[in-house]
Formats: structure tokens, C-alpha cells, sequence
């Protein structure tokens, strides 16, 4: 049956009669390289193109038939005819075909027993040759294209060599590169429908490749909540960047965190949610040992943390020095205000359960939607380190748990962001985990994909634990180099042609395929190509795009520090309620103008025009974040029955506690 989103294949040539040529002749033998004069008779009739760059040809032998591809060409020396018209190649000896004298089967096998010797002659392939080389029977393969060289024979690639032992797809800017990472995963995917497959998708390129199969994550729907995270990732989240700081606020992390696990567990065990709990009554029962440690997925509120950091801080040991816990409470509620970092505190009220929140990430179950992908486009760079790091950790112990009976593969898409070549960028822990999948993922069933415009940026280490690297386009010398370096199967003199290959064509070297082979790729259906098309610069500037309503769209989203889908189709409906950061945001603006006019004792700002809604009434509570009982209790004490107003202290203790309440 065939798959409704299958990639449609090249046009194929028809199969013609093979027709054994003699290419040339062997000069010189090493190794791994041998050098051959190419027949005259080639030349005078304009037949070079059977033996050029990355051409496969085979040297008869005694006792086999070696394969050697061509690597290079060069003009040759004068011939006895007092002519300057010779031809050399060199070939890059890759294997031989040989048949076992008692089975009388006949096989490709990697390395050479037989060496070519001097003056034996080179043939071309044929198409049966050429079958028996690359079509491996009895494994699970995937097919990509097909061989540059011959059309009529199918690329594949090893499904397992290519998921167990990792694999990366490198090219430049308008290689191909994103469409040949939605071809190779979609044949993954139609080959086993009940995978495991975690996409990091930074522009929103592939929301639409993968059709219903695909369950798509963005920053408005993703939850993945600070209890997920392991005490690093929490201090690298939450600490200063000063190194003297950053010690002295992991101390108290380490206390507060454990202590804010222990007091949810306890109140879910009672029964008691209420937030009413003094921690005075609890504290001893919070420092026994239970089953609860540091890094224990277990769920905690970020209230309880800064109620405790509150607690620590009334207490007469730290009173000389409160820095630690002052600037832990600024970075938390900087981070709760910041409406890009709102996939850490959903759910705040009740937590979801792990099952839930790893189900969807990972698939399981499967649900007819093997793959998900994690659209980052809405989120900071380095919200994105984060969300890759826990990804990535929660995907290794998740695989560790499950004894390998749930293999993953987790696709990096622009792997140079978050694993950079220089250790001062990025993220410690992301670096860490995926450093870590590499080397050990293939143990507990946890496979990588690294998708790079960029490997000269990578770190080397993880791109050297690819088996199969898929080369494309590569124009950078720099990224040339580091490619020839971490290539296997000594065939670094194939990259020389890197520069030249075309849009969807390819080099694929590695474990998962018999020889290094160049491929044209298979052609995607319109309907499942990436998103990954550039700015028509030309189109967009021969019209006034940027009128009063988009600019004020613009303007928006850039205040919000939120790109919202519905913003980006329709203008904001004035009878919206505003955001729970925009009524924060509010809030806090009525504060400081308050601040700046002391004597004005009104709680109600003057009137400015404004294209944000405004907020019908004084003191109004976000309305996603303060209960209604909570907002009630503000505004009854607000309307003092003497008719004065509060003082301004006042209103910032009733707004503080609320906002801390209900974090």
C-alpha cells in the first residue's frame, strides 16, 4: 500500500543493455590508491564523462573484481606519440566483489584482500555490479533517491546502522538540506509507524511535512514545568552569572528546592492544598529523609519556593546576609512576568501528571502520530537551550527506564545554536545531555539526528560520533575541513567535490551504506515541503508594507515579547481580556506612576489614549493569575468605607501578596 505522503521518485532512465568499456589502464597501485591512464579511445570520443568525479569502476583481478571510485583527474604527461593528451584518475579503492568458493555466492565485502597490479585493465559498472553493491538483502532499508551515476538503481540507506549508532545532515543555505531531512524522516516513519521521533524545529519549518502524523508543540501549548527539571538545569536557570553569586545562590536553591518538593508531596498526601500552611508547623517534618531527592521528578510549586525563600530570609542565621536569596527572588519573578518563559509555570494550581506531559513529547502512546515537533520559533535563545536540555535528559531516562523497549530519535534541527564549537556559549546542560547521548545513547536506545548549515560550529565530539553523515553542498572551506575529518570509511579525497554538487543532491557516507555514494534525491510532494523559503526582497519592496496597522501589530508583539498566531492574522480585539502579562505589565505601570506623582492620593490614573484595552476597574487582577476570591478581598479593601484611599505601600503589599499567592 503505498504511503499518502510518500515522496514522489526522479524520473527514472530506461535500463539499456550493459556494454563492458575498458576505461583505462593501472599506473601505480598504493593501499587505498591507485592511479590509471585513461584509454585514448575514451577521450577521442568524447567519453570522459564515464569516469568522472565520483564514478564508481571496477579492476579486474585474478581472484576478484576491486571497486574504486574516482576521486580526481588531471591532464597527463607526453605519450609516445610526442602528444599532450593523456588523461590520469585517481581512484579511491573502496572494496572488492569476491564468491565464496564453497556457498558459490557472490558478495560485496568492504576492504581488499586482492590488490589490482600494474597494468590491469579498469571497466565500467555495470548495472548489475552496481545493484549488488548498494542493494543490501535481508535489512530494513529506507530509500532516498537514487545513484547519481545510474538512475535506474535505488539509493538506501540501513534503518538500523542509520538510528542505533546516530547520523547528521550537513549543506549550506539553499542545498536542500531542510527537504532532505522531512524526506529521510518521512521514510523512516512510513516504514515504522509506531516510532519514537522528537523534532527541534527553531523556525517552524516543518509544522506542515509530516501531515496528521505530526503533533505539533508550540511556546502557546507547550508545558514543561520546572519540577521536570534536574537541580543543573534549575540553578542555570535560576542563578546569577557571576560565578561567586551563582555559588552562593545554589546553596540555598539546593535547601528550597528539596524542601518545596517534600511540602507538595505532604500536602498531597494529607489532602491539604491550602496555601494558608505556615512553614513553621511543617519545617521539621521537611528535613526527615524520605523517598524525595533533589532531581526526583516530582512535582513542586514555585509559590511554596518563594514562600520559602521568605521563610529563610526571617531567620536570624542569614539575617547578615540576605543577597543570595533577594536576587533569586528577583530572577523568579522576572522570569514569571517574561510571557516567553510561560511554558515553565502552566499549571502552577495543578500540576499535570508526568504521564501526560512526557506522553505527548515523546509519543506514548503513539496515537497515529509518530513524530512531534517542537516548534521554537516563539521562544528565546536561550529558553531554547533550556527546553532542549531537559528534552534531551528526559528522553535519555526515559529511554534508560524503559530497559531499551522504547527507542527515541531526537532531530536537532540547527544543532550549532545549542551545542556550539566554543564551550564559553550555549548551555552547560545542554551540551552535557547531548554530549552524553552521543557517546552512550546507542546503549539504552536513544538515537540523534544533527541537522547543521554550519558543523565548523559544532562541537566536535558529537558530530565524530555520527556514523552516517549525509553531505550536501558545502561551499565554506572551514566547514569542508571539519566534515573530511569526522568522514569514515577513508573517503575524505570524495569531499573535494563538495562545492559543486547540487540543489537535492547529495554525498552519503558511513555505516548505514556499503560504499559512499552520491544520490540524487528523491522530489518531495508540494503539499509537505518545509517552510524554509527566503524574504522576497524584490516583491516586498516594490509595495508599502509597512502601514500604521502592521506597524501597531509589530509594536504589540514586540511590548508582549510574544509572536500569538492570532496577532499575526487579525488585528487585537478590544473586547479580548487583556493577557495575564499585559494585566502585570499594567499593573506595575499604575505603580510607578503613582511613584513618580506622590502627592496625587487617588488610586484611579489619568485617562491616556492608548491602542491596549484598557482595564474597566482600579486594581483589577490579572485576570488568568488572581482568583476571583483573591481580587475580591483586593478591591473590598481598596474601597475603604471612609471614603479614603489606601496609601500607596499598602496597594503594593495587597498586589505583592496576590501575585505571590498565586504563582
Amino acid at each position: 500500500m503505498q504511503v499518502a505522503n510518500a515522496p514522489k521518485r526522479p524520473l527514472q532512465k530506461e535500463a539499456t543493455a550493459y556494454k563492458k568499456v575498458e576505461i583505462g589502464r593501472v599506473l601505480t597501485v598504493g593501499s587505498s590508491i591507485a592511479v590509471i591512464s585513461i584509454n585514448k579511445q575514451i577521450i577521442r570520443h568524447n567519453q570522459l564523462g564515464m569516469a568522472q568525479i565520483g564514478t564508481i569502476l571496477k579492476i579486474m583481478t585474478s581472484r576478484s573484481v576491486v571497486v574504486a571510485m574516482v576521486s580526481s583527474l588531471k591532464i597527463g604527461a607526453v605519450d609516445e606519440e610526442g602528444m599532450n593528451d593523456g588523461c590520469l584518475a585517481t581512484l579511491n579503492i573502496l572494496g572488492e566483489i569476491s564468491t565464496n568458493e564453497t556457498t558459490r555466492e557472490t558478495k560485496f565485502f568492504r576492504g581488499v584482500r586482492s590488490f589490482p597490479v600494474l597494468n590491469e585493465p579498469v571497466f565500467n559498472m555495470s548495472a548489475d555490479d552496481l545493484r549488488l553493491i548498494f542493494n543490501r538483502e535481508g535489512s530494513a532499508c529506507i530509500e532516498i533517491g537514487h545513484l547519481q551515476q545510474d538512475s535506474s538503481i535505488v539509493a538506501k540507506v540501513r534503518t538500523d546502522d542509520l538510528l542505533s549508532k546516530h547520523f547528521a545532515i550537513i549543506g549550506s543555505t539553499g542545498s536542500g538540506k531542510s527537504c532532505m531531512v522531512a524526506l529521510v524522516l518521512q521514510a523512516i516513519l512510513a516504514q515504522s509507524p509506531q516510532g519514537h521521533v522528537v523534532l527541534f524545529d527553531p523556525h517552524n519549518e516543518y509544522s506542515k511535512s509530516f501531515g496528521d502524523r505530526a503533533e505539533v508543540i508550540s511556546n502557546d501549548t507547550l508545558d514543561l514545568p520546572l519540577w521536570l527539571f534536574d537541580f543543573v538545569e534549575t540553578v542555570e536557570l535560576l542563578t546569577s552569572d557571576i560565578e561567586d553569586q551563582s555559588r552562593e545562590e545554589q546553596e540555598v536553591l539546593h535547601d528550597v528546592v528539596l524542601k518545596a518538593k517534600r511540602l507538595y508531596d505532604r500536602m498531597v498526601a494529607k489532602g491539604e492544598m491550602s496555601s494558608q500552611i505556615k512553614i513553621d508547623d511543617v519545617e521539621a517534618e521537611l528535613q526527615r529523609a524520605t523517598h524525595i531527592s533533589l532531581d526526583s521528578p516530582v512535582p513542586y510549586r514555585i509559590r511554596d519556593v518563594v514562600k520559602l525563600l521568605d521563610h529563610e530570609m526571617g531567620k536570624l542565621e542569614n539575617s547578615s546576609n540576605l543577597g543570595p536569596y533577594k536576587r533569586l527572588k528577583r530572577r523568579i519573578a522576572s522570569l514569571i512576568a517574561d510571557p516567553r518563559y510561560q511554558f515553565i509555570f502552566r499549571n502552577q494550581a495543578s500540576p499535570r501528571p508526568i504521564e501526560d506531559i512526557v506522553g505527548r513529547i515523546f509519543r506514548l502512546p503513539v496515537a497515529g502520530k509518530p513524530i512531534s515537533i517542537l516548534d521554537f520559533s516563539g521562544i528565546p535563545s536561550e529558553a531554547l537551550n533550556i527546553v532542549v536540555s531537559v528534552v534531551s535528559r528526559l528522553a535519555f531516562e526515559l529511554a534508560t527506564w524503559s530497559e531499551r523497549k522504547v527507542p527515541i530519535l531526537l532531530v536537532c534541527e540547527e544543532a550549532h545554536r545549542y551545542i556550539p564549537r566554543d564551550k564559553s556559549l550555549g548551555f552547560h546542560s545542554t551540551r552535557r545531555i547531548i554530549a552524553r547521548i552521543a557517546k552512550e545513547g546507542r546503549k539504552y536506545g536513544v538515537s540523534l539526528g544533527i541537522i547543521s548549515q554550519r558543523p565548523s560550529e559544532l562541537e566536535p565530539s558529537t558530530l565524530s560520533q555520527c556514523s552516517t553523515i549525509f553531505s550536501m553542498r558545502l561551499s565554506n572551506e572551514l566547514d569542508q575541513n571539519f566534515v573530511r575529518a569526522a568522514v569514515p570509511d577513508g573517503a575524505a579525497d570524495l569531499l573535494s567535490f563538495l562545492p559543486s554538487l547540487g540543489t537535492a543532491e547529495a554525498m552519503v557516507f558511513g555505516e548505514s551504506v556499503n560504499l559512499p555514494m552520491r544520490v540524487i534525491l528523491n522530489t518531495l510532494a508540494a503539499e509537505y515541503r518545509p517552510h524554509s523559503s527566503s524574504a522576497q526582497f524584490t516583491d516586498l519592496w516594490n509595495r508599502d508594507m509597512a502601514t500604521p496597522e502592521l506597524m501597531a501589530k509589530v509594536y504589540e508583539r514586540w511590548r508582549a515579547r510574544s509572536l500569538l498566531k492570532e496577532d499575526m492574522v487579525m488585528p487585537a480585539d478590544p473586547s479580548r481580556p487583556p493577557s495575564t502579562a499585559r494585566s502585570v505589565q499594567d499593573a506595575r505601570a499604575r505603580l510607578r506612576d503613582q511613584q513618580q506623582r506622590p502627592s496625587q492620593t487617588t488610586l484611579h490614573p489619568p485617562q491616556v489614549p492608548s491602542r491596549r484595552p484598557q482595564v474597566s476597574a482600579p486594581l483589577q487582577a490579572p485576570t488568568g493569575g488572581i482568583s476571583s476570591q483573591m481580587r475580591e478581598r483586593i478591591l473590598a479593601k481598596a474601597s475603604a468605607p471612609n471614603g479614603k484611599a489606601p496609601a500607596l505601600s499598602d496597594v503594593k503589599s495587597m498586589l505583592n501578596n496576590a501575585f505571590n499567592r498565586d504563582i
